[in-house]
């Protein structure tokens, strides 16, 4: 059997291959040939070819003119007769129009089929979505800022989701407000670094152009002239430092479109207040300022501070509005029945003493507790170890001092469970190894210990154990280490999160982050 048999075999000797030649292609082609635009005038069978069409328009045309099969070499036939799966008897005209795309390809023309198409999308997946509780926070914000107003406060639990909501409603402003630049406004590193990251996670799904990312905190090199467009993420140590440069704040604050001031409960600290307002002011018109805080307050017992608070924002407080969902009694129980937060389980470590007047100020001395160093050390690695016992993976453990912190990682080490400690000293590059190892996915539990560094900031979804070993009576910093271990299924956490505190849960506000999240509701 001829290996390569071709429609061009089949034709060079076929009887009726002029018979399929259009006329007007031949003298057509006659001309083209005496105009010198075409060399030499084709074969017979390159004719007949070239005037069959698309492949089943050209077998259609053999069978019926009679061509095929009839003319096939009777090897030919044989091997079209099996690749048909029929008889060499049963081959005929009436079996190739059967079959025309098949009998194509045994011709050497292209096999034809129809392009394989997916099914229309029933739907689309933002990059970065927001939760309905997320969006309409984001709307009551916009419509707020769009009415005129200056200055509003954002209050969202821990854990719920306050800097990703924000940073979509960043998105929007520049879309929407090319060459006004946004400043964003903390005083940690952990805070200023996960707004930039966030951001440019944001912004890379939300954004319309390419804009810069300035950053100014740890002596980073950065000028006014830079804010064009974009985001400014600065810490408010780095702009009160340089509040005395002759015409700082007015040009800073001429340029920037919004200010969003995260952890704004220390908007009101002297060495700030002034310096916000200022840039504030310096805008055309008036720069609104939006301040995020999941405790919008800075005292426990209503101190003067707390309504000053609320009065630099002037009484706006934007909350989450769960009611559309079918939400419970308040946001933070609505978050945590549909998995957006982790159910708290409140364990007592142990007891501040009583006092009349509670200061707001950080208790660092175990002896606090009525407990010495050897019975406070016993109490916590104790704790943690049971935790582990229980199957926690992630365990995070705020210490009583730095020392204290180094001391219990070391004993937890020597217990066998995997745990470093980190302080504000410790070196950059050992810290974020060992935030890197807590964050990873190993299945082996790891604990992390530190002293005033993980309070705010620090994102760990997968944490399901907190351990509060720092003595506070601040409630506001006693809410940030909570929300350290608490989100929820659906945020990428844990259905429920086991809290071993020093404070007695039994305390309003202070044994559930529902009574924390109202508890300066009145001064708004």
């Amino acid at each position: 059997m001829t290996e390569r048999y071709s429609i061009f075999d089949l034709l060079g000797t076929s009887a009726r291959a002029r018979s399929l030649v259009d006329p007007r292609v031949v003298r057509t082609i006659a001309r083209l040939v005496g105009d010198g635009l075409v060399t030499g005038m084709p074969a017979d069978s390159v004719l007949a070819a070239a005037c069959l069409g698309d492949p089943v328009s050209a077998v259609r045309r053999l069978a019926q003119a009679s061509v095929l099969p009839d003319e096939l070499p009777e090897e030919q036939r044989r091997a079209l007769s099996v690749r048909l799966s029929l008889a060499p008897t049963e081959l005929s005209a009436r079996s190739v129009l059967a079959n025309p795309g098949r009998v194509a390809v045994y011709l050497g023309l292209p096999e034809v089929h129809s392009n394989k198409e997916s099914a229309l999308p029933a739907e689309a997946v933002p990059a970065y979505g927001l939760f309905p509780h997320q969006r309409r926070a984001v709307q009551q914000a916009r419509s707020l800022l769009r009415k005129g107003k200056t200055r509003l406060l954002l209050h969202m639990p821990t854990g719920s989701g306050k800097t990703r909501t924000t940073l979509s409603m960043v998105c929007d402003f520049l879309r929407e407000q090319e060459g006004r630049p946004i400043l964003w406004l903390a005083s940690t590193r952990e805070l200023l670094d996960q707004a930039a990251r966030e951001f440019q996670r944001a912004w890379s799904a939300l954004g319309n152009r390419e804009v810069p990312i300035l950053t100014a905190w740890s002596g980073q090199e950065w000028r006014s002239d830079d804010v064009t467009d974009g985001l400014l993420v600065a810490s408010l140590q780095t702009i009160y430092a340089r509040q005395e440069e002759p015409g700082f704040l007015r040009d800073l604050g001429r340029r920037v479109g919004l200010i969003v001031f995260d952890e704004a409960h220390q908007a009101i600290a002297p060495t700030y207040r002034q310096v916000v307002q200022q840039l504030s002011v310096a805008g055309q018109p008036i720069t609104p300022i939006v301040g995020l805080s999941a405790t919008p307050g800075r005292t426990f017992v209503g101190a003067p501070a707390d309504e000053e608070l609320a009065a630099f924002f002037e009484h706006t407080k934007i909350e989450l509005d769960t009611a559309a969902d079918g939400g419970g009694p308040g946001p933070v129980e609505y978050l945590i029945q549909q998995g957006y937060l982790a159910h708290p389980e409140f364990r007592l470590l142990g007891e501040l003493p009583s006092e009349e007047d509670e200061p707001s100020t950080d208790i660092d001395d175990p002896a606090e507790l009525g407990m010495n160093e050897d019975d406070y050390l016993n109490g916590v690695v104790g704790a943690a170890l049971q935790l582990v016992k229980e199957s926690h993976r992630r365990i995070i453990v705020f210490a009583a001092s730095v020392e204290l912190a180094h001391v219990i990682a070391a004993t937890l080490r020597a217990a066998g469970v995997l745990a470093e400690a980190v302080d504000g000293a410790t070196a950059p590059e050992i810290r974020d190894t060992a935030i890197r190892l807590f964050k990873g996915a190993a299945p082996v539990a790891r604990v992390l210990v530190n002293y005033g560094v993980l309070t705010t900031g620090f994102d760990a979804p997968q944490t399901s154990a907190i351990v509060i070993a720092r003595p506070t009576r601040s409630l506001v910093l006693y809410s940030q280490m909570v929300g350290r271990g608490i989100r929820g299924p659906k945020a990428g956490g844990n259905r429920k999160a086991v809290i071993v505190t020093v404070v007695d849960p039994s305390v309003p506000a202070f044994g559930s982050i529902a009574a924390a999240f109202k508890h300066w509701e009145d001064l708004w």
